[in-house]
């Protein structure tokens, strides 16, 4: 029987991960530069609630692909810095829907515009057409993973 090795570079996990790493090292020295104090992980969650705000925890989990525990760190330290705040839901008191206070609103664009700049960074070089594939190829290799 012939056994297969793979060298590390050619793995598409390996791949994603160090271009993921890399952006995410790039862009927290972009908000840093801005003087933006979040972190990329905080920004994912700040994205979610920009798009759509007062979600519940497990919306937000389930949008940043984050376990619980890391979810709710990071919003107690949004919550710290004053960029969300939580509201008991009035059906279920249980439950805490996540919204963002006036200073995290206004984070918006500053925040966006340097993600975006980050992002161009990232993806010079790279075809509109080479991203459709890029993002199908991943697309489906997550969903083979569900």
């Amino acid at each position: 029987m012939e056994t297969t090795f793979f060298l590390l570079e050619d793995l598409i996990g390996f791949i994603t991960g160090k271009a993921s790493t890399a952006i995410g090292r790039k862009l927290q020295r972009n908000f840093v530069a801005a003087e933006i104090d979040i972190t990329q992980e905080q920004w994912a969650i700040l994205m979610v609630l920009w798009n759509k705000n007062g979600l519940n925890q497990q919306e937000i989990c389930n949008e940043v692909f984050k376990d619980r525990p890391s979810v709710t760190r990071l919003l107690d330290n949004l919550e710290k810095y004053g960029y969300v705040e939580r509201k008991k839901e009035k059906e279920d008191r249980r439950t805490n829907l996540i919204f963002l206070t006036e200073k995290g609103k206004n984070l918006e664009l500053k925040a966006k515009t340097i993600a975006q700049e980050t992002l161009n960074q990232a993806l010079k070089n790279v075809s509109q057409a080479e991203m459709i594939v890029c993002k199908s190829v991943l697309h489906k290799v997550f969903d083979n993973l569900l």
